[in-house]
């Protein structure tokens, strides 16, 4: 009888676990003969069948868990064996959750358990036969409505349909608050999953056997349609992803369940526990995102959106807008993909105006949010470049696109300019401003464009949650308390080649949800070795308790950032450095000797290394405090808000310290504050897990990828919990199969059973004869066996169950089982031929007269309907012409009615436009007759003057003209009389006195021209004069002045030369002074550290019996504070030797003036 080789899985670089078949083995050296595939989607467990080749590999036990290779789940013929539910697993490990996953992927299976885990694997496509109206009912009437005792989980497969059925049925009939909690990585699945959960919830509260159809409550539609808008604004393209949530998302729903104790008491036939509400709470939206993205990512989807809208809305938010396109803007670029889960952006953009008018933002409020999202856009078009030359000024170089962004903003240009270039530094003393160089003003553009983002996304959750909130909107608010069921989505720990700032914020978090996973898996753990009556001491496992310490404890990484944003001059380099220092004892901190400025965490899921650069800058995140001044005056209320933190309820007790009000809140201390906030929560409701898994970077269905999907699955904490739920017992089995799978293992005689036919008694004799070699001796000196026997199951220990199956075919007992099962079931098939040929007559017979009697009943059916329906076909052609007829009349008549109404409509038509087009003229006519009028009247007037003034004229020519005649006739009388000698004479001397007084024009005009230019020369003359006799002045009184300036420094001179004595006498007694002084800092310094040491003990006894975590937070917070400040003043004291005394004295000197004169 030839030796089995079992089937196992070894460790492979390339594809995680690979099977193979043990040939050898030499103490910690296993030679296994490994399968080759075509491809890696080829690999499966088959012994080979499928393979293309072989290998041999020579394997180091000493690798391996327990130093043993985990075993395949196969059946006799080799094949793998499936399970939906795989706490089922003969051998539960990760190679076998890999490689049952993969079956189940490849069978268009998407969802797996593991207990109260549900597993969904991304199918990348849509099985639309999971998701029916039919399938929710489904579900809701198995788990939630359906009274049977049985777990209704052996009945159905894994859903999605029955975490959230459960979760109703524990809010409804038990009373307690639930949660949901959905991790993966981006494009695992997660807002999917959420969507598809919580569409089934809707579905759930409406009661059994009933489906949400059409007839949503309008709160129930509100509340499912109005989630997905957070995606529009919340959500990305990325590589890894086309539509993922680029933040964390805490969805609780909520329910009226005021009347739910009803159900419990009466029939489950209707729904007592009915949506109400919901709330929404967000964290960590990834701002870098909106400045800057990968060419072959896109940043948050609002802005493609908008830029696809139609021109006309466009240019409605802003003018300038209508005729922009992605590519016009830095910010956004070319979107490398065409469409977001089969529908263009345009598309988009309407359903996402339909959700936002439903929550009542349209009118004003639409326009100022988008116009707020084009001013994030126009912030990436500014450019600024060097001032004059000068490197450490700027300016900006695209004043158009500056006017445009001070427009949209509603802010003044000049003051806009100025904040992008200047920065405004506050002393005690003084307020001044810096120039800011071209990088630095670009930096605040960035900077501001993150925050009008950032306020924007949080006012857009406060309306969706005004909208939804059942406080507000359920029975109109008149309830105040509601069960609630959680919905937490939120980013998967994370691990690049890079990691910074937000990859500690987001893994911290997955930290902090990791220890309640963990927390919940031991507590049914616990649940489930009680129910099989197995001692709780069995159970050991790691949890991260080290990691939270390294990054939330005093001394921590969170502590040190913060201490290190207080500090005037801190740095990341002066982080790092304190964290290797004072966290060197940790054994979850990785040093990086080749790199100063990075360090290592171990995490649950593994190392990560950070590079600390920004570090410092990140955890402020504070904006120029020009730019902040400066929205607050706009009128857009989106830009100008200022985002507070919520309210909470104060606490009962004694008032609290106040908290400083120095520290500004840094983005870690926040998150910080959120993420106990959200941990406080969900430890108030029962969890439920579903962990999103991505099958292969491609995004292709069917494909699974080996290394990727193990590491999620470690990053998920399945392997963990698997780890911890089989800590002490990694494999079990039902109790039947163990009976008799091994009992020819088994010596009665050596090892009787206790209780001979008690099916746990049998067992305990089996095993321990079987597993003899494997039992131990513990410390006591009592003896330990490799097995545990439960109530219905078997627990093996480490190595056991492998140690009986090798031994089991060592025996080659599968071969005679299988020869035997062949001739059995060819006995079995053979002597029940016979009574199946009878059994196969006698139903053929009776069939024939079933079939026989059918058809005669069926003929007479026939008939009789025929001549039914040839009765009522005559009936009703008859009521049919009747009714053609009377429709046919009917129609007549109404177009006979419609004829004449419309004639007459059109005569009335006419009439009416004929009397318009008259009165029209008419009152043209009456308008013109009055113009004309009016100008007959004004032309009237005016000739009337014109005549009268004509006549006036002509009396006053007629009296001129009589005048001058008279004038005539006396001066011709008298020219009469004159000699005409006189006349020539006098001629002649007109003529020549014409001549002499144009001549004495010429002189004259020559003299006044001299005249005025001596006046010029004389004026110039004085000019000087004054100014020689006031520098004569000027000079006798500087002269004066210097002479009593030399009596004064030479008394000044005499009366420091006797001082000088004097002052260094007080100079060595101001230098024993500050020795003095110097100890008692010294002093002091010891006295804190003597305090700080009694506060550490106060903070530890207040953390052990002080239930106030918030109380323990300010004081803690309080106790860095002191201490930094304390480090401030005693390190300055510390570090100064001798000769920096002596330096400081002289410096002393040189300020009060000691150095004597110049």
């Amino acid at each position: 009888m030839s030796k089995k080789e079992p089937s196992v899985f070894v460790k492979d670089p390339e594809y995680g676990w690979v099977p193979g078949i043990i040939k050898g083995q030499s103490g910690s050296k296993v030679d296994v003969e490994v399968f080759q595939y075509r491809d890696e989607q080829a690999i499966t467990c088959d012994k080979g069948r499928a393979s293309t080749g072989t290998e041999m590999r020579t394997v180091n036990l000493k690798d391996y868990p327990a130093e043993v290779l985990p075993l395949q789940n196969i059946d006799g013929n080799g094949t793998l064996l499936e399970f939906a539910d795989m706490t089922r697993l003969p051998y539960l490990h990760e190679a076998a959750i890999l490689y049952n996953l993969k079956k189940r992927h490849m069978g268009g299976h998407p969802y797996t358990r593991t207990g109260d885990i549900v597993i969904a694997v991304n199918p990348f496509q849509w099985f639309t036969h999971l998701y029916t109206e039919e399938v929710r009912a489904q579900y809701s009437n198995t788990f939630v409505w359906n009274d049977d005792q049985k777990d209704p989980r052996d009945k159905m497969d894994p859903h999605v349909y029955e975490v959230s059925a459960l979760c109703y049925k524990g809010l409804a009939f038990d009373g307690g608050d639930q949660s949901i909690l959905v991790s993966g990585e981006s494009g695992a699945g997660k807002t999917e999953t959420v969507k598809i959960a919580m569409n089934h919830m809707a579905s759930v509260q409406a009661g059994p056997s009933k489906s949400t159809g059409n007839g949503l409550d309008p709160v129930v539609k509100r509340v499912v349609e109005s989630n997905p808008l957070l995606e529009a604004f919340g959500n990305a393209s990325t590589r890894r992803n086309d539509n993922s949530s680029r933040f964390g998302k805490y969805l609780q729903l909520q329910f009226d369940n005021s009347e739910a104790s009803l159900m419990a008491f009466g029939g489950k036939t209707e729904s007592k526990c009915k949506l109400a509400g919901s709330t929404c709470d967000v964290y960590l939206l990834e701002k870098n995102r909106i400045t800057y993205h990968d060419p072959e990512e896109r940043t948050y989807h609002i802005f493609y959106q908008l830029l696809a809208a139609p021109q006309s809305e466009k240019s409605k938010y802003w003018d300038k807008l209508g005729s922009k396109n992605a590519d016009s803007f830095k910010y956004v670029g070319k979107s490398p993909i065409p469409k977001i889960e089969g529908k263009t952006d345009a598309e988009h953009y309407q359903e996402t105006i339909k959700v936002l008018k439903m929550i009542h933002i349209d009118d004003d409020k639409l326009i100022a949010m988008f116009r707020a999202i084009a001013a994030v856009l126009q912030l990436g078009n500014l450019g600024f470049k060097e001032k004059g030359g000068d490197a450490d000024k700027s300016e900006t170089m695209t004043p158009n696109e500056m006017k445009e962004l001070s427009e949209l903003m509603a802010v003044p240009e000049d003051q806009l300019n100025l904040s992008f270039t200047e920065r405004t530094m506050k002393t005690k003393t003084e307020t001044y401003k810096v120039p800011l160089n071209a990088t630095l003003a670009r930096d605040a553009c960035d900077a501001l464009a993150k925050e009008i983002y950032g306020k924007l996304f949080l006012w857009l959750v406060t309306q969706v949650n005004a909208a939804t909130r059942a406080e507000d909107n359920y029975k109109g608010g008149s309830m105040s308390s509601f069960g609630i069921i959680g919905m937490l989505d939120i980013f998967g720990f994370e691990s690049f080649v890079v990691n910074r700032f937000d990859q500690l914020c987001i893994n911290y978090a997955n930290e902090k949800l990791q220890q309640k996973f963990t927390e919940d898996i031991f507590r049914s753990v616990q649940q489930e070795y009680e129910a099989e009556g197995i001692e709780l001491a069995e159970i050991t496992y790691d949890d991260n308790t080290d990691v939270l310490d390294l990054i939330e404890g005093r001394g921590g990484l969170l502590a040190l950032l913060n201490e290190e944003c207080v500090r005037p001059k801190g740095s990341d380099f002066d982080f790092v450095q304190k964290a290797l220092q004072q966290n060197k004892t940790s054994p979850c901190l990785i040093v990086n000797k080749l790199d100063r400025m990075s360090f290592g965490v171990h995490h649950y899921a593994g190392k990560v290394m950070y590079d600390a650069d920004q570090f410092v800058a990140s955890n402020q995140d504070l904006l120029p405090i020009d730019l902040g001044d400066l929205c607050a005056t706009s009128n857009n209320f989106v830009i100008a808000a200022k985002i507070e933190e919520p309210k909470k309820d104060k606490p009962k007790g004694p008032p609290k310290r106040a908290k400083s009000n120095l520290v500004a809140p840094t983005v870690w201390g926040k998150y910080k504050t959120q993420l106990l906030s959200l941990m406080t929560n969900l430890r108030k409701t029962q969890s439920r897990y579903i962990r999103c898994i991505k099958p292969n970077m491609k995004k292709v269905p069917v494909l699974m990828e080996h290394i990727p999907t193990v590491e999620q699955l470690r990053c998920a904490g399945v392997v963990a919990a698997v780890t911890l739920s089989r800590s002490a017992f990694p494999n079990r089995i039902e109790n039947s199969v163990v009976r008799f799978r091994f009992s020819s293992q088994w010596d009665p005689n050596a090892t009787p059973s206790k209780d001979p036919g008690n099916a746990k008694a049998d067992i305990e004799a089996i095993l321990t004869h079987a597993l003899k070699e494997k039992e131990t001796v513990d410390k006591n000196g009592k003896v330990v066996k490799a097995f545990v026997v439960g109530k219905t199951k078997t627990y093996f220990r480490a190595g056991a169950l492998e140690f009986l199956e090798a031994n089991r075919l060592e025996n080659g007992l599968d071969e005679p089982a299988i020869t035997i099962q062949k001739y059995a079931r060819r006995y079995i098939v053979l002597h029940s031929w016979a009574d199946r040929i009878r059994a196969a007559k006698d139903a053929e017979s009776k069939k024939k007269a079933e079939e026989e009697k059918k058809k005669a009943l069926a003929k007479k059916k026939k008939a009789e309907e025929a001549k039914k329906a040839a009765q009522e076909e005559a009936l009703r052609i008859k009521a049919e012409k009747k009714k053609k007829e009377e429709e046919a009349r009917k129609k007549r008549e109404a177009e006979e009615a419609e004829r004449k109404r419309k004639a007459e409509q059109e005569e009335q038509r006419a009439l009416e436009k004929e009397e318009k087009a008259f009165q029209k003229e008419l009152k043209k006519m009456k308008e013109e007759i009055k113009e004309l009028e009016k100008d007959l009247a004004s032309k009237e007037r005016s000739n009337n003057k014109k005549v009268k003034k004509a006549e006036e004229e002509i009396e006053t020519i007629e009296s001129e003209r009589q005048e001058l005649e008279e004038k005539h006739n006396e001066i011709m009388r008298e020219a009469a009389k004159i000699d005409k000698a006189e006349i020539a004479s006098a001629r002649k001397k007109i003529e020549e006195s014409d001549k002499i007084i144009a001549y004495l024009r010429k002189e004259n005009k020559k003299v006044r021209d001299q005249t005025e230019k001596m006046k010029d020369d004389l004026q110039e003359l004085k000019e000087q004069n004054n100014r020689l006799i006031e520098a004569n002045a000027s000079a006798g009184a500087s002269l004066d002045s210097l002479e009593k300036q030399k009596k004064n420094i030479a008394t000044h001179n005499s009366k420091l030369d006797e001082n000088l004595k004097k002052w260094k006498s007080q100079n060595s007694q101001l230098k024993a002074d500050l020795e003095n002084r110097t100890a008692y800092y010294k002093a002091e310094t010891r006295i804190r550290g003597e305090y700080e040491k009694a506060m550490e003990k106060i903070i530890e006894i207040m953390e052990e019996k002080c239930d106030d975590a918030k109380l323990i937070e300010d004081v803690s917070n309080a106790q860095m504070q002191c201490e930094a400040i304390a480090a401030q003043k005693g390190g300055i004291i510390e570090r100064m030797d001798d000769e920096e005394m002596e330096s400081f004295s002289l410096l002393l000197c040189d300020i009060t003036g000691l150095a004597g004169p110049s």
